[in-house]
């Protein structure tokens, strides 16, 4: 299961997805009466044949495993099983477009194994460029950068095998992407750079009748050029540490970075810039699946940072003390 929330005049709609398809969209004012279900989907594999993609006729659930909500909160967007990406509109309380690989074969526009992670870009609250924009990743070693209003993706990094709905997150002011990748390896974590070769597609779009926009094809990232895109900074593994396999990839305010993962079954806090280990939860039964962390709202740079992580059936309350 896997859910996402947004925030519109002290209300949250929060939406749900999980391995059965089924998507819930909830409004939610508090323990009230006001709060409802207000829709519930069913998502159904799409299956990619010769004469062109099609919904399967037989009842084959999608298996969902990941979801966000664009910043402005009118859209949100459900990943899984059949490698595609469905937008819903918030407000309609139904997918409106289906997102998918092309056919054709010079570009890497899209996902061909399943989609574990999605992260709409945070600069969307402020940057109207950025509203649309957002991040997947998956089982087939690649990074996506979509415009929920294309049917394609615009960009691609090729590397990461991420198999948790926490394993990237984005840095607005730095423009990063942060990435942990499910495999043995020297690498705990990865950074790449937002391209802004991305935003000039966009600024060169033309637009429909119904929303969508429309891309030229030269604007579109070729195979070779995926091959030359690198990380801009690694963060190692210790030569004497278990290999962990990484399920978490966290900014933590702005000074540190977070780590999780399974084998080792570990949760570490690093700093930024040049890493260094500032905390560690080790020895518990099961892997670290997820986190999530409560922003701070002062300026007070030793105030504690709280935060909670899910390994196995349960979930931990931590506080990291900053000094």
């Amino acid at each position: 299961m896997c859910g996402w929330y947004s925030i519109a005049d002290l209300s949250l709609n929060f939406s749900f997805s999980d391995a059965s398809g089924a998507v819930r969209i909830w409004y939610y004012t508090g323990a009230t009466l006001e709060s409802r279900l207000l829709a519930t989907h069913r998502e159904y594999t799409v299956q990619n044949r010769e004469d062109g993609r099609r919904f399967s006729r037989r009842a084959v659930f999608n298996q969902l495993l990941a979801c966000s909500c664009s910043l402005d909160a009118r859209r949100f967007v459900t990943g899984g099983e059949d490698c595609h990406i469905r937008v819903y509109d918030l407000e309609q309380q139904e997918s409106v477009r289906t997102l998918g690989l092309s056919c054709a074969s010079e570009r890497v526009d899209g996902h061909v194994m399943r989609i574990c992670a999605l992260k709409y870009h945070p600069r969307g609250s402020e940057d109207e460029e950025y509203s649309h924009i957002f991040v997947s990743g998956g089982w087939d070693d690649t990074l996506h950068v979509w415009d929920d209003r294309f049917e394609h993706s615009l960009w691609m990094f090729a590397g990461p095998h991420i198999s948790g709905s926490d394993a990237l997150d984005i840095e607005p002011f730095s423009n990063t992407i942060l990435t942990s990748s499910w495999r043995h390896d020297k690498t705990l974590l990865q950074v790449w750079k937002f391209s802004d070769r991305i935003l000039s597609q966009i600024r060169g779009t033309t637009g429909t009748l119904d929303g969508e926009v429309n891309i030229t094809d030269s604007s579109i990232m070729r195979i070779e050029e995926v091959i030359r895109e690198k990380p801009i900074a690694e963060i190692p593994q210790e030569s004497f540490e278990v290999r962990s396999k990484g399920y978490v990839a966290k900014w933590i305010g702005d000074s540190y970075i977070a780590f999780g993962g399974s084998d080792a079954n570990v949760l570490r806090i690093m700093t930024r810039g040049k890493p260094r280990t500032v905390a560690t939860v080790s020895d518990i039964p099961n892997g670290v699946f997820s986190l999530a962390y409560i922003p701070s709202i002062s300026d007070d740079l030793k105030k504690p940072i709280q935060m909670a992580f899910a390994a196995g059936p349960k979930v931990y309350i931590i506080r990291l003390d900053q000094k």
